[in-house]
């Protein structure tokens, strides 16, 4: 592939460039199959968190399928050369704040629908849409984020680490955890070593079967977790064959604000914390993903890689805003799943024989934009026993990502005492969740000191 050729494959409209599958995106089988594995051991990890606000399994996958058909769009329709994924760590924050309101309740069938609870979730995806997509035309989100003090970072950050550990490990321990004990400890255990273990990262650069262990991610982890979760009878096997497309309309009045009405001003007013953290957790992300292109690109100058972070800001904002009018769930429109992105990024910069394009990469591993995983069937029924383990992983590998970024940001005693502070604020407050981000200026300020705010 040349130069040329890289740079005009698609079609051009506004800002973006669409690539038809199979026309300007070429299939890769290897890619194809990781997506169609990991995709399926991850794509209902919200599932409980939608029942856990009153909704049905059922509305739970149409959920599923709205927000992982708008993430598949970013590098098909928009042209965005990220594989893009939730918010991830503002989950935990989120459920935090949503429980202590009254708007989430473990261990369903205990939660009940309330509308309240989905025109508090449009007012938080209304502001975030709008503040992503006016950061994005304006081009100020690097000096606006720039500019927050490194303390309040490290806290949000680290917040969202405590929320997730929480959430998983006393909040919701008895109901989620302890019904499947086994499974749930082999998940983790495994998952951890394979993807935070320095013995095996070490193991993995001299044994190329560990490597490819490692490059799957929670996948092993996930799988193996499953047959146990089979065999010690924690899940029952009841497979139902067929096709059914999910039922998004029922979704759409339930939960869309054109159905239910729109927030009341007191509802935007709580919500504006929550966009303010969930955006400063999205720029690390962008940050993340420009950084991991940037050092695959030395070794691919065929096919030059636009990164233009105002673009990739107004696809999200327009990927949030369609699911805002099906169904807003914030934060599952964000820029970077970041275990993807690393292992197409790795086998793109091989070279062109191993893959033509990165768009191939991306394309292929989020199913061509076929989001046929969640109207078949099997799959749903095979999986509909295992959706807590895909949280509590998604949770806690969360939780241990979060805390190795945080952690690294603090150079001094007084930024590292005043960001755990922040985070237990940020953890804990629930809808005072603005206290933390009030408590974290002050303290940059007044505790670590102008000349240290951004210091790395």
């Amino acid at each position: 592939m040349n130069n040329e050729t890289a740079k005009v494959n698609g079609i051009k409209w506004g800002p973006f460039r669409l690539r038809i599958p199979f026309i300007h995106i070429k299939f890769r089988s290897a890619e194809f199959l990781q997506g169609l594995v990991i995709s399926g051991a991850t794509a209902f990890a919200g599932i409980p968190i939608a029942t856990g606000m009153g909704l049905t399994f059922e509305e739970g996958v149409a959920l599923s399928f709205i927000a992982g058909t708008l993430i598949a769009s970013g590098p098909i329709i928009f042209g965005v050369p990220f594989a893009p994924g939730w918010v991830t760590p503002a989950y935990p924050i989120v459920i935090g704040v949503f429980a202590t309101m009254g708007y989430y309740l473990p261990s369903p069938p205990g939660a009940e629908y309330q509308v309240e609870t989905f025109q508090f979730m449009s007012a938080i995806c209304i502001e975030f849409t709008l503040l992503v997509a006016f950061l994005g035309m304006t081009g100020l989100s690097e000096k606006i984020v720039n500019n927050i003090p490194n303390t309040l970072k490290s806290g949000i950050i680290l917040g969202a680490a405590i929320a997730a550990f929480y959430q998983v490990f006393f909040k919701e321990f008895d109901a989620k955890y302890m019904e499947q004990p086994i499974a749930m400890t082999v998940a983790l255990v495994l998952c951890i070593l394979t993807t935070f273990s320095d013995p095996f990262k070490r193991l993995a650069a001299k044994n190329i079967i560990f490597q490819k262990i490692a490059s799957l991610g929670l996948l092993p982890g996930f799988l193996i977790a499953g047959i146990v979760a089979y065999l010690v009878g924690e899940a029952t096997l009841d497979i139902t064959w067929g096709f059914a497309f999910p039922d998004v309309v029922t979704l759409f009045e339930r939960t869309s604000p054109l159905s239910i009405g729109f927030p009341s001003f007191g509802m935007y007013v709580d919500a504006l914390p929550l966009v303010i953290i969930g955006y400063i957790l999205l720029f690390g992300d962008i940050i993340t993903g420009q950084e991991i292109l940037n050092d695959a690109q030395k070794n691919r100058p065929d096919e030059p890689i636009n990164i233009n972070s105002n673009k990739f800001h107004l696809s999200i904002a327009i990927r949030n805003l369609i699911g805002l009018i099906f169904n807003p769930n914030f934060p599952t429109q964000g820029a970077l799943w970041t275990g993807v992105h690393v292992v197409v990024a790795e086998r793109w910069k091989k070279g062109p024989n191993e893959m033509p394009s990165l768009f191939d990469g991306l394309g292929s591993y989020y199913l061509m934009a076929l989001p046929f995983l969640y109207v078949t069937l099997p799959f749903v029924t095979l999986m509909e026993p295992l959706v807590n383990i895909a949280l509590n992983l998604t949770l806690v590998l969360t939780g241990f990502a979060c805390a190795y970024v945080a952690l690294a940001i603090p150079k001094t005693n007084a930024e590292m005492s005043s960001a755990l502070l922040i985070a237990l604020l940020i953890a804990f407050t629930g809808q005072y969740v603005w206290l933390g981000l009030l408590v974290g200026i002050i303290l940059s300020f007044l505790v670590v000191g102008k000349d240290q705010r951004n210091n790395n």
